[in-house]
């Protein structure tokens, strides 16, 4: 039996030869990722807490913090939706290729998900944050069925980056071209989610070129070699590490946040630099996505924290 921390970052549960209602349920629920869901909802709430300058009323808090995960929660959808025939390979134990649910299923999920997190923040925000979050969902359904096999892995990025943006401009959206400070936050974003994704890469099947091993996405219009994906990775992690201590002292966010976030940087960092010496072992590449996720987990929740308490 999978652990929920593995079903919960995508990464599938045991096949049966048959399920009962209680596993299709928690099929629906494992499609979503509530782990990568849930930290790019801190996300999202980062960046509105940061342009609010605090934390405004918790009802407007739990209504955006909601329309957050049901957004995230139909981009991991339609992402195992759109991977239905690669997953039988790559992942065979997520939700659709396990036959817990339908790829049908999986769709109406995510469409609906959309719905709701669109319909809720035209109502609840304003125009800006309705359309960057609306620009931020097409682009991530067309990465997953379309940008990711045929440009790679490093278009996703800038995209995710985009959750940050979201947050923002439900409370300053007039300093969206105005201020630094929401790109400072994508930048972030940015060279994280470029290490977290070159990562990933090697987890897939690798396949055999000409003698040549390569992984089965490209990472931008070309394929890599196991080694060079770690490497990357390790890279771009080695600048979100760099750029998460940057926004410490930009928005004077105190030790609560630094030390933190700088330490579980390390972590990653070493971990990662551990995967990229032995690039193929899978056991060793799950543990640096994992420990990956976690940093970026520790510095969202610690920035709330902080402003929370400081600001």
């Amino acid at each position: 039996m999978a652990s929920i921390m593995q079903r919960w970052m995508g990464q599938g549960n045991e096949v049966k030869p048959s399920y009962n209602v209680s596993d299709r349920l928690s099929g629906a629920l494992d499609i979503t990722r509530p782990v990568l869901s849930t930290m790019g909802a801190l996300g999202v709430a980062a960046g509105a807490a940061l342009a609010y300058g605090g934390f405004p009323i918790w009802s407007k808090c739990l209504i955006g913090f909601i329309a957050a995960l049901l957004a995230l929660a139909g981009i991991h959808a339609f992402n195992d939706f759109a991977d239905k025939r690669r997953d039988v390979v790559c992942w065979p134990g997520r939700p659709i290729p396990s036959k817990r649910l339908s790829a049908r299923q999986g769709l109406f999920l995510a469409t609906g998900s959309f719905a709701v997190a669109l319909v809720i923040v035209w109502f609840v925000f304003n125009p800006v944050c309705f359309t960057v979050s609306a620009v931020a969902i097409g682009l991530g359904c067309l990465y997953s069925g379309y940008l990711r096999d045929r440009v790679g892995y490093l278009v996703l990025p800038p995209i995710e980056g985009m959750l940050w943006l979201c947050g923002w401009t439900a409370f300053s959206p007039d300093t969206l071209f105005t201020s630094w400070a929401p790109w400072a936050l994508w930048l972030f974003s940015l060279t994280w989610q470029a290490g977290h994704i070159m990562v990933y890469s090697p987890l897939h099947p690798i396949e055999h070129v000409e003698g040549a091993k390569l992984t089965q996405v490209p990472a931008f219009f070309k394929k890599t070699s196991p080694q060079t994906a770690t490497i990357l990775g390790f890279v771009f992690l080695s600048l979100a590490a760099v750029v998460s201590i940057y926004l410490g002292f930009y928005f004077n966010l105190g030790l609560l946040y630094l030390l933190p976030t700088a330490i579980m940087a390390i972590v990653a960092l070493a971990i990662s630099f551990d995967f990229m010496r032995d690039s193929e072992n899978f056991a060793k590449g799950i543990k640096a996505f994992s420990f990956a996720t976690y940093f970026m987990l520790v510095a969202r929740v610690f920035l709330l924290l902080s402003v929370f308490i400081f600001f």
